[in-house]
Formats: C-alpha cells, sequence, structure tokens
C-alpha cells in the first residue's frame, strides 16, 4: 500500500534524509526511530501528502488518517480538556474502515500511561489488515506492535556522563516514613515508607503519576530544607548525612530536556531523582541515557512509564498506588510484567 523508491528531503537547504526505500504492504506495522531532525515526522508528512519531497518517488494505495499523541480534535458532545489521553486516541480510532486506511501514528504513546499503551497494542493487534506506519521512541510499544524497525539518521547521540562520589556500600541513603500529601482536598499519596540504600536504582510506577511527581519534588524539598517534611503534611524524610541530591522535573520539549541532562552532568550528584527522564528524548539520546544509569555509581529513584527503559535500569519497584498503599518489589533478575 506504500512503495518509497530513493525519497530525499532537503529543507532550508539542509538536506534531512536521502536515497530512502520504503515498502510497506496491506496490514504491516512499521515502526520509524531516529534522532531529532532525522525527518521522521517530515517521512510522515511526505506519505500524508502534507509534504512534497526533494527527490525519489512515492506511491499510496489508500486514505491516509494522521494520529499524534497531541490530539486536539474536537468532539461536540465532550469537550477534548475533558477526556484523558486514552479516551482521545480511542474516539479518533473509531470507525476506521481496516482496508481502505494507511494509519498514522506520530508518538501515539506520549501522553498514555502502562494501561493505555496496552490498549493501543491490543488495538492494533486486533487490525491485521490495518496497514501502519509508527513514529516512536517507545521500545517497548515497537517492538510489541511491530515486525519492521526502521532507523532515520545517526544511530548515536552526544554521550552523558554522570559521575560522583558514592556513599559506601550498604548505606541508607533515604529514610522515608508514613508521609501523606493532600492537595485541595485530595490525596496524592499515603503511608509511603521505604529505605533506599546505596546503589540502588528504583523505579516508581504506576497509574497515580502526579503523586509519582509530587512524591519525587518532595524529596528533593525536604534535601534542600533537612529536618522538614519537604511540604508533605506528614511523615518524615530523612536523607544520609553529606549526600548530594539532583532533582531533574518533568519537562514538555525536548530543548528544556536538553538543559536539564546539561544541569545533571554538572551537578556530580551522587543521588538523582527524575521524573519521567525520557518523556522528551529521541531515541538515540534515550540509549544514552539508559547506558550513563545504568553504569552510574550513585543511587537513582525515576517515576517513567517506558517499560524498556525501566527494565534496563531499575533493580527495584515501587508502585505508588492512587489508594496510598505502596507494593515495593526487589526485582533483582526479574522483569516487569
Amino acid at each position: 500500500m506504500i512503495q518509497i523508491k530513493n525519497l530525499g528531503l532537503e529543507l532550508a537547504q539542509n538536506e534531512i534524509f536521502t536515497d530512502f526505500n520504503l515498502d510497506v504492504q496491506t496490514g504491516e506495522k512499521v515502526g520509524i526511530v531516529g534522532g531529532e531532525g532525522a525527518g521522521k515526522s517530515s517521512l510522515l508528512d511526505i506519505i500524508a501528502g502534507r509534504l512534497i519531497q526533494t527527490s525519489g518517488e512515492i506511491e499510496i494505495s489508500g486514505e491516509v488518517v494522521t494520529v499524534t499523541g497531541n490530539i486536539s480534535a474536537d468532539f461536540s458532545e465532550l469537550r477534548m480538556a475533558e477526556m484523558s489521553a486514552i479516551d482521545k486516541l480511542k474516539r479518533t480510532l473509531r470507525g476506521l474502515d481496516d482496508a481502505k486506511i494507511i494509519l498514522l501514528l506520530d508518538e501515539p504513546t506520549k501522553n498514555l500511561d502502562a494501561a493505555g499503551i496496552d490498549w493501543l497494542i491490543n488495538f492494533l493487534a486486533s487490525r491485521p489488515s490495518l496497514t501502519t506506519v509508527i513514529v516512536s521512541s517507545d521500545r517497548y510499544f515497537l517492538h510489541s506492535t511491530c515486525k519492521k524497525i526502521i532507523r532515520l539518521g545517526s544511530v548515536t547521540a552526544a554521550p552523558i556522563n554522570l559521575e560522583c562520589t558514592p556513599l559506601p556500600a550498604g548505606t541508607a541513603a533515604l529514610e522515608v516514613n508514613n508521609l501523606l500529601k493532600v492537595r485541595s482536598g485530595e490525596t496524592l499519596f499515603k503511608h509511603v515508607s521505604f529505605t533506599i540504600r546505596q546503589g540502588q536504582k528504583v523505579a516508581l510506577v504506576g497509574r497515580n503519576e502526579l503523586g509519582r511527581s509530587k512524591l519525587l519534588k518532595t524529596l528533593f524539598n525536604a534535601w534542600e530544607n533537612p529536618n522538614s517534611t519537604g511540604d508533605a503534611e506528614r511523615g518524615t524524610i530523612k536523607f544520609a548525612e553529606g549526600l548530594s541530591v539532583a532533582y531533574m522535573p518533568r519537562v514538555f520539549s525536548s530543548a528544556t530536556a536538553k538543559s536539564e541532562l546539561d544541569n545533571l552532568q554538572k551537578s556530580g550528584a551522587s543521588f538523582l531523582l527524575l521524573d519521567a527522564p525520557t518523556s522528551c528524548l529521541d531515541l538515540p539520546t534515550i540509549e544514552e541515557l539508559e547506558r550513563a544509569l545504568k553504569n552510574f555509581a550513585g543511587t537513582i529513584i525515576f517515576s517513567e512509564d517506558d517499560r524498556a527503559f525501566i527494565d534496563a535500569i531499575a533493580t527495584r519497584v515501587i508502585d505508588l498506588a492512587p489508594s496510598g498503599t505502596v507494593d515495593i518489589i526487589d526485582r533483582k533478575s526479574t522483569r516487569l510484567n
């Protein structure tokens, strides 16, 4: 349904890609990955007819439908602002004629939690006749969905170096007891208790995304203001004496993400608090950050939904449930389901 031969694209006298070839048959699910500026979204625009290539040929058989991770379509029966990301996606994908449609998905998992990603995986698996081209940095999603994954541009990123002086092995780097946080009458987390020891790399997971973000910020506030609860209503937070802590907040643009990564490298901190560190990074940078964190000699707590990233790094998982219960799993050689 898609045949691309020797495709080339030049924008503002910059060569984006050249001699690109792709053949997508009916029902195939094809993934496209690459670094920032590699031309992934531009390729989708060419397939959809929104952008004209500089050279090469493209043949399309079918109606092209594009869906992005930031869905902004307007549904009269319910305002988009009141819908969750997965509900927006379900509405957008409703009623497709699989035999006639070529579906282009541009970072479709960007605003989805693990349950939403699983729904999309199952949706695509249940539509064997739906031809789909997917641009994504989510390796778990791509490998669960696509038999063919193609890289555009460079496969490497700038090196990330995270050096620190770690605490002695076995030291309790952080002790948290019975934390409670309430905002505008809503309980964000409660009964949160754990001890993190030097060298552990702990993933915060679960549907309570706001609670996870607020917990990381609360921990950092407590480090900046010793003997405080870090703005929690109740509980205690105790970092090891002399510990250096760096906090990387959730960001919403690639430029901000790069700036935060630069700050992280300059910090020299031995304890890292990372909120959704992969959210605005391209795949080569995610892979480089993954390598750096795996080799990091210090301690890490990170909130993340990228299961491939979690599986590669985490030695322990804490599931922060909306009910407030905290399920702690010592992973060792186990893997997330």
